[in-house]
């Protein structure tokens, strides 16, 4: 199946629709996961955009049109915002490199 990665009439990208669910889970795992508006916690404001995706076709005017190939021909997620919070930490592990009295020592 070829792509075309070329920019549309009007300056718009082609839309992006994940050819079977491996491929979705992918994308959503590396635009959603790290996304700060993929606020699941809070349902006033959290991301509609994949559901949106899994409930029309990529023909219908309710499409996500957030989600195109870029100029080089790759899948991306145009409302994507880089979530600034650190990484989740289980509270109950211990770091394996607890560099807090390495200092002392010198």
């Amino acid at each position: 199946m070829s792509h075309d990665n070329t920019i549309h009439p009007g300056g718009t990208h082609r839309p992006y629709r994940p050819s079977n669910g491996t491929e979705g889970e992918i994308f959503m795992a590396e635009w959603c996961a790290n996304c700060e508006l993929a606020n699941f916690d809070d349902p006033e404001h959290c991301c509609a955009i994949n559901l949106r995706a899994m409930m029309h076709r990529i023909t219908d005017p309710e499409y996500p049109a957030e989600w195109q190939y870029s100029n080089g021909g790759v899948p991306q997620c145009s409302a994507f915002v880089r979530d600034g919070a650190p990484e989740p930490r289980c509270d109950r592990t211990l770091d394996m490199f607890d560099m807090s009295d390495a200092e002392e020592e010198e």
